[in-house]
């Protein structure tokens, strides 16, 4: 069997740790907006 340059387990830790990554910018994003902003409405 020849060597791969890029092993599977690598491609699918960088997959998962940049999905994450990306869908908590995007959260919080939506969540500083004025019209999803739930969490300060819910203090007030």
């Amino acid at each position: 069997m020849r060597q791969r340059p890029i092993e599977f387990r690598t491609v699918l830790l960088l997959t998962v740790v940049l999905g994450l990554a990306i869908s908590l910018i995007i959260h919080f994003v939506v969540l500083s907006s004025g019209n999803y902003n739930w969490l300060s409405s819910a203090v007030r």
